[in-house]
């Protein structure tokens, strides 16, 4: 008897194994097929399926491997890969993966895919653009693109009018009915918004963005049990889903929900145990409420599922209390050699530089460190002279007789204390001891100042600020006045809430135009110690100029300019924070801090540690211990490492 006719024989032995359900028996006489045939597709197809049926995805993958070896270009093992990497939690692979594909082979299912992952990895921005680049470059979706041209230009008639035209003849686009509910997101009527997204989402209840895109109507409107019911809806439909449950723990996540999130993040893992993704959300969740023994063996979890999550060893490294072990370090070092995401390589590396930094090999820590920032630098898109070059600009336009008179449109809210300033500056450490106070809610880094900004340098080809020129004096008092609408959601009941946004600072101008009566307070430290904690520290996003000593001297050196200005602009009106006194004189500083937001003194802001409220930043378990000294002149054990540092800054201190 021939090869063939043996292999086909075998083949169809396999294949009734396979039937019957019986895989393991399937298996051993695939097995002994590949090994004559390695190339024979079928059998390798084959024997995935039956790995896939046992469960074991690790296996699987070995196999999917094999067969594009055989046939690189072939769609369904591609498809096979991708859905099994995000099986397995390596979604960074998966997304890598996808873009290649999408790139070779456009298809609109894809895209989708695509963005439903980068949605899971929080990038909701990058999902969007993901979109908006297919819809760009293939011709049977001009019409969508033509309408997301003018709704990202701000005309918004006549993107009303082309998504409008579209679902006249298809009305369950998708596509056109999301973008139709983000234009009237953006112009104000969420209630519309909200009614549109929530029809799409009863047609497309696993696209991620449409759920993205309605938790931030929810999340501005401040509709957070109308979030919890849409979920509750659709769980109601499909109980056992696992994806769902922990979509919804995403979503409860970013309405700062945590009690729920966490509910929703052990349901997704009583349905779906293999879930390392979900394994890792629910760590982050746990390190932000202080649940700090939970949250390790979380992380623990998804390395045991995914050896190759980069993240969750970084995130270990970020509690900053966290003591890796000798075969903890040497699993990260082999683990590198392994094909591994960028970005889980670029965490690996920031965690491997802690973990010699906390053995005091302070050499070795800093190779580590070295190497997480390089790479993430090639990564990122930055430049020190375009940002000096806007700040500048925003120095220039805020001068003292306009700057006083933008201040009269304002909107008269007393509600904000901004906490701003460099990051790793010990702005975490002043909002801690602030929300201590019964009459302040702490509340996150909020984006909203940064996005009025973002909306008024769109406005026209002169940018912010020059904008605000030609806003009515009531337009001025509508943003101060949009600005507390949309944060609402965040606070609970409290008169004072806080904004924690480092970034801030450069917007001040900003901030005292549209809301002249908010506090205003700058946490400052010794630039050298700012600069190189910024530089050992991943950020999961933003903070750009962190990672390359030079960008990070100059955007230093900006800041301070900066502020300077900003003192002399608003004389008296902003407080600066010095991190040693702090540290040094706590009492009396902190009852100054007090004291300047109009606050009567309450000892449960000296006792700020014992604070049990959510901290989403990486100082969270820091600050939830006493004050501690051994922050101060910290870099010095690095000094011989950080001299093109040194040099650089203007007062190098």
């Amino acid at each position: 008897m021939s090869e063939k006719n043996n292999l086909q024989i075998a083949y169809q032995n396999a294949n009734v194994f396979f039937e019957k359900k019986d895989y393991q028996s399937s298996i051993n006489q695939l097995e002994e097929i590949i090994k004559i045939f390695p190339n024979e597709l079928n059998s390798i197809f084959l024997i995935i399926q039956c790995y896939i049926k046992l469960n074991n995805p690790k296996k699987a993958l070995i196999y999917i491997n094999d067969g594009l070896g055989v046939n690189q270009d072939n769609l369904v093992l591609i498809r096979l890969k991708i859905k099994t990497l995000e099986f397995l939690g390596r979604n960074l692979e998966a997304i890598d993966l996808l873009r290649l594909l999408i790139k070779k082979n456009p298809d609109i299912k894809d895209v989708k895919y695509l963005s439903n992952l980068l949605v899971q990895e929080n990038r909701m921005e990058d999902a969007d653009i993901e979109i908006q680049k297919f819809f760009e470059q293939n011709k049977e979706y001009q019409q969508l693109y033509k309408g997301l041209r003018h709704l990202h230009a701000k005309r918004f008639r006549k993107a009303e009018d082309v998504f409008k035209e579209i679902l006249q003849k298809d009305p369950n686009n998708i596509d056109a009915l999301r973008f139709m509910g983000i234009l009237a997101f953006k112009s104000g009527n969420h209630d519309i918004a909200e009614a549109v997204l929530t029809k799409a989402l009863k047609m497309a209840p696993t696209y991620n963005l449409l759920w993205a895109n309605l938790a931030q109507v929810y999340s501005v409107t401040g509709q957070l049990d109308k979030a919890k019911q849409s979920f509750a809806n659709i769980l109601a439909l499909n109980p056992e889903n696992a994806l769902i449950w922990a979509e919804y723990g995403t979503v409860l996540t970013k309405l700062a929900d945590y009690d729920a999130a966490v509910s929703a993040y052990l349901k997704a893992i009583d349905f779906k145990p293999d879930s390392p993704r979900v394994h890792l959300s629910l760590g982050h969740v746990y390190k932000t409420l202080g649940e700090i023994d939970k949250s390790i063996k979380s992380y623990h979890k998804t390395i045991e599922q995914n050896s190759l999550s980069g993240e969750s060893y970084w995130s270990l490294a970020n509690l900053k209390t966290y003591r890796f072990s000798d075969h903890e370090i040497s699993n990260m070092q082999k683990t590198l050699n392994d094909e591994i995401a960028d970005l889980e390589k670029i965490q690996m590396y920031f965690a491997l530089g802690k973990a010699f930094e906390s053995k005091k090999d302070f050499r070795q820590s800093f190779h580590y460190y070295d190497k997480g920032n390089k790479l993430k630098h090639d990564t990122v898109k930055y430049s020190a002279k375009d940002n000096s070059e806007k700040t500048k600009k925003t120095l220039n336009f805020f001068q003292k007789e306009l700057a006083q008179e933008l201040k009269e449109s304002g909107f008269d809210s007393i509600d904000p204390i901004f906490v701003l300033g460099m990051p790793r500056s010990g702005s975490t450490l002043v909002d801690q001891i602030i929300s201590a106070h019964s009459l302040v809610d702490g509340t996150q880094e909020l984006p909203n100042i940064i996005k009025a900004a973002a909306d008024l340098n769109a406005m026209d080809e002169k940018g912010y600020p020059e904008t605000l020129l030609q806003l009515p004096k009531n337009d001025i008092k509508n943003l101060g006045k949009k600005y507390i609408d949309s944060t609402r959601w965040s606070r609970q009941k409290a008169p004072f809430f806080i904004d924690k946004m480092p970034n801030n600072f450069i917007h001040i101008g900003l901030i005292k135009t549209i809301l002249p009566n908010a506090k205003i307070i700058d946490t400052r430290r010794s630039s050298m110690d700012t600069c190189f904690s910024c530089f050992k520290q991943f950020f999961a996003r933003g903070q750009l100029f962190t990672y390359s000593l030079s960008d990070l001297a100059h955007y230093y050196n900006d800041y301070i300019n900066a502020m300077d200005h900003w003192h002399k602009i608003y004389p008296g009106e902003i407080l600066t924070v010095e991190y040693k006194n702090v540290i040094g004189n706590t009492e009396t500083t902190i009852r100054q801090i007090i004291d300047y937001c109009g606050l009567p003194f309450e000892q449960d802001c000296l006792e700020f540690y014992n604070s049990s409220r959510p901290v989403k930043t990486p100082s969270a378990q820091q600050v939830r211990q006493p004050i501690y000294k051994s922050g101060m002149n910290y870099w010095e054990n690095y000094a011989e490492y950080l001299s093109p540092l040194q040099e650089l800054l203007n007062d190098p201190n």
